[in-house]
């Protein structure tokens, strides 16, 4: 007996999944669509609450960059500005999503340019700063929203940055990853140095210059053996970030003290940094010692092992920040 047929439209969560059971191999495209609806769904929601958003990397950078091909994104990176971050996070919250438990709760030394949000998931990467733009965070959201463009994103109109914009953040992207070798971040640089000219390359440098990126945007274009000959053309040889260097290295610690060793904060601060790396908040010391999720017992234990763990790490790191200290001062003699 012949089924009767269905005028019911089939939702898009079972579409994908039917996909994925037709064919295994397309379950990462399958993942990439269900966060480009996701994208449009947590987009539209903020813009409900007159939240503006500029949907960073992604479906932008596909488009651009690989035209033929699927690009694999895991997660939705929204940058709202920066007055709205703190808003945007309780939207989210009432929309059922929950601080990843991947995320550690910033210290006072930590970077908090984004924090992650995850449902059923699936995770959105809330934006309110580029790391690498030492500007002021407000205007660097002023100058990407006034030049950003709309593309089409799950059947919405979103928008996205410019190419001027787009080319800056993968620089810098790479730069935030450089230790973490076989990133797909640097495979975007790779390709973005292929294909935009010089023109593009230098109005990029100049957005740079704007919002104090320089030195992070250098250190980017620097990750590709074929970047080297960019950043002489751009007359970048003598900039350098230290402190992108040092990640590069992949040793946290070596990056933590060469931030405070070069650092031009006040003596006071930098005393306040060192207590909060020698005893940071519960909800770090959770995520970095099994001891400290026994109860209250293994927290302090966690504690009291924290401070000889830390000078346990510090020749090693002292090393590293000497070697690329020393390698930077070289390169800026010749």
């Amino acid at each position: 007996m012949t089924p009767p047929v269905s005028h019911s439209r089939p939702s898009t969560t079972s579409t994908l999944e039917g996909m994925q059971e037709f064919d295994p191999h397309k379950r990462q495209v399958v993942h990439k669509l269900r966060i480009d609806h996701l994208t449009a769904e947590t987009a539209g929601m903020l813009a409900e609450r007159h939240i503006e958003t500029i949907v960073l990397k992604g479906p932008g950078l596909a488009a651009w960059l690989y035209p033929d091909e699927a690009r694999i994104y895991s997660d939705a990176d929204l940058l709202v500005a920066p007055n709205n971050w703190e808003r945007a996070g309780r939207v989210l919250e009432r929309a059922g999503f929950s601080a990843d438990p991947r995320w550690i709760p910033a210290t006072q030394f930590s970077e908090t340019h984004a924090k992650p949000f995850q449902r059923d998931g699936l995770s959105v990467d809330l934006h309110r700063a580029l790391p690498g733009l030492d500007g002021d965070p407000q205007a660097v959201w002023d100058s990407l929203h006034a030049r950003a463009h709309r593309q089409q994103i799950a059947g919405a109109q979103l928008k996205v940055p410019d190419r001027d914009a787009l080319l800056l953040h993968i620089a810098l992207h790479a730069a935030h990853h450089a230790g973490e070798p076989g990133f797909k971040a640097f495979e975007d640089l790779r390709r973005a140095i292929a294909t935009a000219d010089e023109s593009q390359w230098r109005q990029t440098l100049d957005l740079a210059r704007a919002h104090d990126g320089v030195p992070a945007f250098a250190t980017g274009l620097r990750l590709m053996p074929e970047g080297h000959d960019l950043v002489r053309r751009l007359g970048l040889c003598q900039t350098r970030s230290l402190r992108h260097e040092l990640r590069g290295q992949g040793d946290v610690m070596a990056e933590e003290l060469g931030s405070l060793l070069l650092s031009e904060r006040p003596a006071a601060e930098r005393l306040r940094t060192v207590m909060q790396e020698l005893f940071p908040r519960p909800e770090y010391m959770r995520h970095w010692s099994v001891l400290a999720r026994r109860g209250r017992l293994g927290l302090a234990g966690a504690y009291a092992w924290r401070p000889l763990w830390t000078i346990a790490q510090l020749p090693s790191a002292a090393r590293t920040v000497w070697r690329v200290t020393r390698t930077a001062t070289r390169t800026e003699d010749t």
